[in-house]
């Protein structure tokens, strides 16, 4: 009998035991199930990161240069917070690449501060881009709306747009590694730069430190201290060379009119391919292009850009033109036949006939620039083209001669008329 009392409780032990560790070592569920707010402050958006000197003080200092400060006041944002930290990383990785190119040192309030007066002429279209790169990149971190961490928890996360620039980003609720347990820790927020790519492995990723601080108009995330402000997009974007200004979009030309014409009266627009007509050749988005049939023996292909309005429905000024930009199409590289390779430029301040663009013993067309045995070497190459020029024309015309492998068809997927600065 005692033997049998000894082997019950023997047995009791044993179970009580497999429990124990059993129930020790599961994570515990209280991680998984989070509150929609860790914090509550009753101040606004702004006034939360003021109230942390030493902490967003650079954040701050962006986001009044920009405009932005009401945003962070009244309106209902969520707020991914890169700090101090943040900002001094890209800042020191930016003038790496300048010292290496020979250049000075530039500041997180130089490039706020846009052109200046006391700038040379060059140097302001620059100086104009990289403020414009910094709006751009600030705002990604303020997404219209209220996100807790909670609504990134479904699938793989949610698509979001930035402040402004419509850009996308994305969002996704992940777990901490804690206490040995991977995902056993608290929930962090993946925070995304898509680059507008859908392959996941293409995007530029930043995690948060805490989430979900709610102040009286929004929602606080605070990422990393060693996130790089910009993601990975901050030195290439303030190093690009920006081209010289697009006068398609100059609002003193009045109506800009462009046309496109033919050497044979047989060819049309749209006649190779109804969706790849002369319209997308200006639209502003290289992922679209034109394809002309062309010859170079009888159909050469004519473009005139008309600052001032041929059908003097709206009125307009001449322009001065001394720049020009071509770029390769989407398959430059596979049909390099069809890429232009020689070309006259003109302009005149006569009025020609939009029914025939060819007409040279009317028209007093001024040579302004020719180019022969020209190549591009990949897809989507835009080559910058700069002429002498100092006077404002009403039309200007690219008379194209020849292309790459005298094939029977033209294309490219943007071309410009631009205005160059001088000293």
């Amino acid at each position: 009998m005692k033997r049998s009392n000894f082997k019950s409780r023997y047995v009791v032990a044993l179970l009580f035991g497999a429990l124990l560790i059993q129930f020790g070592c599961k994570k515990e569920d209280t991680y998984s199930r989070a509150v929609d707010i860790s914090m509550e402050v009753n101040m606004n958006t702004y006034d939360y990161l003021k109230s942390k000197p030493g902490v967003y003080d650079s954040l701050l200092y962006v986001i009044d240069r920009m405009g932005l400060a009401e945003t962070l006041k009244s309106g209902e944002v969520t707020l991914f917070a890169p700090s101090n930290e943040s900002f001094r990383i890209a800042i020191r990785n930016l003038n790496d690449v300048r010292k290496a190119q020979s250049k000075p040192a530039m500041f997180l309030g130089t490039i706020a501060a846009g052109a200046t007066d006391d700038m040379l002429p060059r140097e302001r279209p620059k100086a104009r881009s990289d403020k414009e790169h910094l709006d751009s990149m600030i705002n990604m971190y303020i997404i219209p709306g209220l996100f807790t961490a909670a609504n990134f928890s479904l699938g793989d996360g949610l698509p979001l747009t930035s402040n402004k620039v419509d850009y996308p980003m994305h969002g996704k609720r992940v777990f901490a590694d804690a206490q040995g347990w991977q995902g056993g820790g608290s929930e962090v927020i993946e925070f995304s730069n898509t680059k507008r790519s859908v392959f996941v492995p293409h995007w530029a990723k930043t995690t948060t430190t805490s989430v979900n601080i709610k102040t009286t108009n929004g929602i606080v995330h605070l990422l990393e201290p060693d996130h790089v402000f910009g993601f990975d997009e901050f030195v290439t974007r303030l190093t690009l060379i920006p081209p010289p200004t697009n006068l398609f979009l100059d609002p003193r030309g009045g109506k800009t009119n462009l046309f496109i014409d033919w050497q044979d009266n047989g060819s049309f627009d749209g006649s190779v391919n109804p969706g790849e007509k002369f319209i997308w050749s200006y639209d502003g988005n290289y992922l679209t292009k034109m394809v002309a049939s062309f010859s170079q023996a009888n159909n050469k292909v004519y473009f005139l850009w008309s600052p001032v309005d041929p059908l003097k429905v709206v009125d307009g000024n001449p322009l001065i033109a001394n720049s020009y930009t071509i770029t390769s199409a989407n398959d430059s590289k596979t049909y390099q036949d069809r890429d232009p390779k020689a070309w006259v430029v003109e302009g005149t301040n006569d009025q020609p006939n939009l029914n025939d663009l060819k007409d040279n013993t009317n028209i007093n067309w001024v040579i302004l620039d020719t180019r022969q045995d020209q190549e591009f070497t990949t897809n989507y190459q835009r080559k910058i083209y700069d002429f002498e020029n100092t006077v404002p024309y009403k039309h200007y015309r690219i008379t194209f001669l020849q292309t790459f492998s005298a094939g029977s068809m033209l294309q490219l997927s943007e071309w410009t008329f631009n205005y160059r600065e001088k000293l």
